[in-house]
């Protein structure tokens, strides 16, 4: 079995021990099915970005590849715009009622609650991807990937005890995210907010563990488990006629909220830059506009991918913030300058 088929198998396999849980605390106002929700608004959100891929409206993400036997991430891999960023993580009357205010209105900046439900819901999809990474390394003798090699017991025992390690921390968050809910209290996150005039061709759902603070201050250590994790979140919006980004601390979590004035301290053009380095170095749930990858040239792709490899899955503890070669939000990366660009390569 070659790496591709592999890693094929284990997408496969993974499926098989989904988990289909509605994430609101209070379980007896559910209603109807959990449905596989969006993490990001699909209407007016991923929309704004999906373009078409071998006559499909397609989109990438970061966690969807072709792999290769020189390089382990080869290309990305277009996925539906119906799949990305969705989950089983809330039943049909809560996705519904709950996520109202920022579903069927427009963006309010000055809102405790968007900024509050934005983020609550990014943190969602984390917690519920981990549960079923969680699942599904719980199950492993199950599955067809175990051979019942010693390595594969080995990476059974690592891969379950990281994520139970995850899980606890993350179910502190939870813990005081549904006291919030239940008592309305939208106030109860520090945030920074960025909003830039233009279409940026990304939309991003994420709790994100940092290894350190923009100045290089320890965060998360990931190799001393007895060092509690810090979960900062952020969300990464495209909206009508302009960008938007969230990113979301509890207040507890004295790291998280020095990252958050660290960045609110920068120029605009260093926050761009950091914003792109968090999201590259720690969020799976990013969503990219094939119009912006199809423009890449194959160096610039080959470089992005070996960026989030580097961080993510070859990832190794380091003492110094990751500066990323890119900058989400350079102008000539617009929507609609892609757009452009896409329909004269095409005359």
């Amino acid at each position: 079995m070659n790496i591709e088929e592999f890693n094929r198998e284990v997408q496969k396999q993974k499926s098989l021990f989904n988990i289909k849980e509605c994430f609101h605390h209070d379980k007896d106002e559910c209603k109807g099915k959990i449905k596989q929700a969006h993490s990001i608004q699909n209407n007016g959100r991923i929309s704004i970005i999906a373009s078409e891929v071998n006559k499909n409206i397609s989109l990438y993400t970061l966690t969807n590849f072709i792999y290769g036997e020189q390089n382990m991430l080869k290309d990305l891999k277009p996925i539906g715009r119906k799949e990305a960023s969705t989950f089983f993580g809330f039943c049909d009357f809560h996705d519904s009622k709950l996520f109202s205010p920022i579903e069927n209105f427009e963006f309010d900046h000055d809102s405790e609650k968007h900024l509050f439900l934005h983020s609550y819901r990014s943190f969602a999809h984390s917690y519920h991807r981990k549960k079923e990474e969680l699942n599904y390394w719980s199950n492993f003798e199950k599955n067809k990937m175990n051979n019942g090699s010693l390595f594969s017991q080995h990476m059974q025992s690592r891969m379950i005890g990281g994520n139970e390690i995850a899980l606890a921390e993350l179910e502190k968050g939870k813990h005081y995210l549904d006291n919030a809910i239940a008592n309305k209290n939208y106030d109860s996150l520090e945030y920074i907010v960025y909003q830039k005039e233009g279409l940026y061709p990304f939309a991003v759902s994420s709790q994100m563990s940092p290894k350190v603070t923009y100045s290089g201050k320890s965060m998360n250590n990931h190799y001393d488990p007895n060092i509690p994790y810090e979960n900062p979140i952020i969300t990464f919006l495209p909206d009508k006629n302009s960008t938007i980004v969230i990113i979301a601390a509890f207040p507890f979590e004295n790291k998280s909220i020095t990252l958050l004035d660290e960045l609110d301290s920068l120029n605009d053009l260093k926050l761009e830059k950091a914003i792109t380095s968090l999201i590259i170095a720690n969020c799976e749930n990013t969503i990219i506009s094939p119009l912006f990858w199809q423009n890449l040239s194959k160096k610039s792709q080959r470089k992005l991918l070996d960026e989030f490899t580097e961080n993510t899955i070859n990832s190794t503890y380091s003492k110094k913030w990751f500066n990323s070669s890119f900058n989400f939000f350079d102008e000539n990366y617009e929507i609609e300058k892609l757009k452009k660009k896409t329909a004269a390569n095409n005359v």
